[in-house]
């Protein structure tokens, strides 16, 4: 009797250690544990992109994100717990684009106004796009694009045009862009065919491997950063998707 008791004892302790360890794991992705703060724009086999909101001296919990790209909306400064019991404070600029290694952490908004910021998490590396080293922007258009951040596994450019302003034909492998500013864009490809396009600041889009031109509609500049995505042996193409789709 008394080995059934220890026995029916020793289950129901590794049941609660395994159902206490699921929870930790689930608790652990910002969506799912804190999404007041968290949501999902785009989602693909390469990527998760978050846009993160907090208000004045909101707070999170403890959860953690893979390695990415930051892009801060607004000026920011946020205390970050860190496990241990340690924290650091950082700050942002509207409109700064920042690497971010893969780390656990609860962040606390030390402003008095709200935070925002695009969070571009990486998984799976894309494949290799066909494209030749002539149509780099940084080479073509080199008054246009301006790199940010790179290494391993992504190059951020900063894309300013000008009213009016046109590029010259280029390439980009997979990437993720987000809008600084409102704008009105006319993309041209090599088959002769256009694209307009009437974005707003803080929108996300992702974009497939592309070879084309652009034109700057607006009277007004016109700044965008994409994060491009460094190849790997990846060879699905992912169909980017919405929350909830």
């Amino acid at each position: 009797m008394k080995k059934q008791i220890n026995f029916v004892v020793s289950i129901l302790f590794v049941t609660l250690a395994l159902i206490f360890s699921a929870q930790t794991a689930v608790a652990q992705d910002p969506v799912k544990a804190d999404s007041k703060h968290y949501k999902v724009e785009v989602e693909n086999a390469w990527v998760r992109v978050l846009r993160i909101n907090y208000g004045p001296k909101e707070k999170s919990v403890m959860h953690k994100h893979p390695a990415g790209v930051v892009v801060y909306l607004a000026d920011s400064k946020v205390k970050f717990g860190l496990p241990g019991g340690k924290s650091e404070e950082r700050s942002g600029k509207a409109g700064e684009a920042l690497w971010t290694p893969a780390e656990t952490h609860l962040p606390e908004n030390l402003g008095d106004k709200p935070l925002g910021a695009i969070l571009v998490e990486l998984k799976a590396r894309p494949a290799a796009a066909k494209s030749a080293a002539a149509e780099d922007p940084l080479k073509t258009n080199t008054q246009i694009y301006k790199a940010e951040v790179e290494n391993d596994r992504v190059r951020v450019l900063r894309v300013k045009v000008g009213p009016h302003q046109k590029t010259t034909m280029h390439s980009h492998p997979a990437n993720v862009i987000i809008f600084l500013t409102d704008a009105r864009i006319k993309f041209s490809f090599p088959d002769g065919k256009t694209q307009e396009a009437q974005v707003k600041a803080g929108q996300v889009q992702w974009g497939d491997a592309v070879r084309h031109a652009g034109e700057n509609l607006g009277d007004s500049p016109a700044e965008v950063i994409v994060v491009e995505l460094k190849a790997g042996r990846a060879a699905a193409k992912p169909a980017a998707k919405k929350p909830g789709a």
